[in-house]
């Protein structure tokens, strides 16, 4: 399995908690990773008042200092970290401006199994980054918790690998089961989940799932669970927690509205701040 990691270092660099979370999946999945650290380059300012006034070419030229900086000592954390966890490592670079991110990243996205990104905790442009990630790169993406403590790999590796799928019938739900195949195929234990008080789900369509998994030697379970007046994201999260699992597995949901593309409430919910691994696929 080949897994992209983009890295950002401009305006903020990624947090090493983050990209632990990455490392430990890729670690479980005995993936090899691709990492991108995106260095900044900001456009000139053709303005000999905002010069005079403001310095805006050593401003620039002092952000692009740091992100290089950033990068650079990002390059070298990882390489030692993922040595120790025995992750066959890739490390690349690529300057662009930051309006340009979204669209560098989602053609790599296209030729690599899974891209693995660090939750945007509200940051618009990483936020954009990830939608983009999701909804144009055709593939599954998961989103790994930006502060949450890391669990040491070789706990991880000595724990059984639970993954937990959110199943409510849809397209997307099926389109995220099946780009999850080569991670399901890994687990000791899927537990397929479904949310009684959040829309009618077909029990002939939860026993076909379970079904189809045993057919490719997947073993799962059942739950069903209510969200009350909870959002429906928290609820998955929870279950997922309860059930001591690596991994949460989900349909990414939105659609166009005026040229405005305007996210499910369980996506929406999810991005800023995942509790764990979430596995998405639109």
């Amino acid at each position: 399995m080949d897994i992209l990691l983009p890295i950002a270092t401009y305006p903020d660099a990624t947090t090493k908690v983050g990209l632990g979370h990455a490392l430990g999946l890729a670690a479980r999945l005995d993936a090899r990773m691709t990492v991108l650290i995106q260095e900044v380059d900001i456009a000139p300012l053709h303005s000999a008042l905002g010069e005079a006034l403001l310095g805006v070419s050593k401003m620039a030229a002092e952000a692009e200092r740091r992100s290089r900086d950033r990068g650079e000592d990002i390059a070298a954390w990882i390489g030692e970290r993922a040595a120790s966890l025995g992750v066959a490592l890739t490390v690349d670079a690529a300057r662009c401006r930051p309006e340009a991110f979204s669209d560098s990243l989602v053609p790599l996205a296209r030729h690599h199994d899974l891209t693995v990104t660090v939750a945007d905790g509200g940051d618009p442009q990483r936020r954009a980054e990830t939608e983009a990630l999701i909804f144009d790169s055709g593939g599954p993406v998961v989103i790994v918790p930006a502060g949450a403590a890391v669990v040491p790999v070789a706990e991880q590796r000595a724990t059984p690998l639970n993954v937990v799928v959110a199943w409510d019938g849809s397209r997307a739900a099926s389109r995220a089961l099946r780009d999850a195949m080569p991670v399901l195929e890994r687990a000791d234990l899927v537990s397929v989940v479904t949310i009684g008080d959040d829309k009618v789900i077909d029990p002939a369509g939860v026993a076909g799932i379970q079904a189809f998994l045993e057919h490719h030697g997947i073993r799962s379970r059942h739950l069903q669970r209510e969200r009350g007046g909870a959002q429906i994201g928290e609820t998955l999260q929870a279950v997922a927690v309860s059930q001591d699992a690596a991994l949460l597995v989900m349909g990414a949901y939105g659609r166009n509205r005026l040229q405005e593309f305007v996210l499910g409430g369980a996506t929406r919910t999810i991005l800023p701040a995942p509790r764990l691994p979430i596995l998405m696929s639109h």
